[in-house]
């Protein structure tokens, strides 16, 4: 990791007052959040869940800008970060372990914001079991499973550059991120996994479509989206607003990853929609 940046995530670190700090918390069954407690009893309860191939961690700029009243909880995902990992993974895995996190952490509901992948994961559990999501937000949802040509596509540049470099590439290709924030995010990618962990995640993401779940989704959502998305693009977070009579913000100069490079922004849409303000 650069050193300039390193200092600069170091010294920032030092002016957050402690009590808005995550902590890591290892629960049962292998799985690992960042967890932000409220001093007093909590005024919200939100769940944040990642993209694939990428770790809770990638919430921080996020989980920075939400009131601290609030207790927050960024889950790794099995196979990602310090959750535990599997030989193959599905979208039913995933939304399983997101109940867990609730069940573990004593939290009846939560609202619910997902990006990419995630957003898949939390569409489906607000539609399996609709009382335990107060509200959706999802962050350049992953809202249609990726087509033949596009996986193969990934699991060829993966087979070409190794995990290191293809999600280097990846990031490297976001509009809207500055050079700090495009390190950032690559720190939060998950290239330790290897070739096969990282496939392994891509076939299970590809797989995943928040649309699936639309008609069965009963809590407010908002679809956030960056206006140059192109994985996960505006029309199809629009279909998924208006399938659940929901609300789409699209992100002027954001491409996939605008919890980096718009964060101030992602979480004052996060606070507007959990307040319902």
């Amino acid at each position: 990791m650069d050193q300039t940046y390193k200092k600069d995530v170091e010294s920032r670190i030092m002016r957050t007052p402690p009590e808005v700090l995550p902590r890591r918390v290892e629960l049962r069954g292998g799985v690992s959040v960042l967890l932000r407690e409220a001093a007093a009893p909590p005024a919200r309860r939100v769940l944040l869940v990642h993209p694939a191939n990428m770790q809770a961690a990638s919430w921080t700029r996020v989980l920075g800008r939400l009131p601290a009243d609030w207790s927050c909880a960024a889950v790794d995902l099995p196979g990602h970060g310090h959750s535990a990992r599997r030989e193959s993974y599905d979208l039913a895995t995933w939304t399983a372990s997101c109940r867990h996190v609730l069940d573990e952490l004593g939290w009846p509901a939560a609202h619910g914001v997902g990006a990419s992948v995630g957003a898949a994961v939390l569409a489906a559990l607000a539609a399996a079991d609709p009382g335990r999501l107060a509200s959706l937000t999802t962050v350049g949802g992953a809202c249609r499973p990726a087509s033949d040509a596009e996986s193969a596509e990934f699991l060829a540049e993966l087979e070409r550059l190794g995990a290191p470099g293809l999600l280097r590439a990846i990031v490297a290709g976001e509009a809207g991120l500055t050079p700090e924030q495009a390190a950032e995010a690559v720190a939060h990618t998950v290239p330790q996994a290897g070739r096969a962990q990282v496939a392994a995640i891509w076939r299970a993401a590809a797989a995943s479509a928040a649309l699936d779940h639309a008609d069965r989704i009963t809590c407010p959502v908002l679809a956030v989206v960056g206006e140059h998305d192109q994985g996960c693009p505006v029309a199809d977070s629009a279909e998924l607003a208006r399938r659940t009579g929901g609300r789409l913000a699209v992100l002027a100069g954001q491409g996939h990853l605008p919890f980096y490079g718009a964060a101030d922004e992602v979480a004052d849409l996060v606070r507007a929609h959990v307040t319902g303000r």
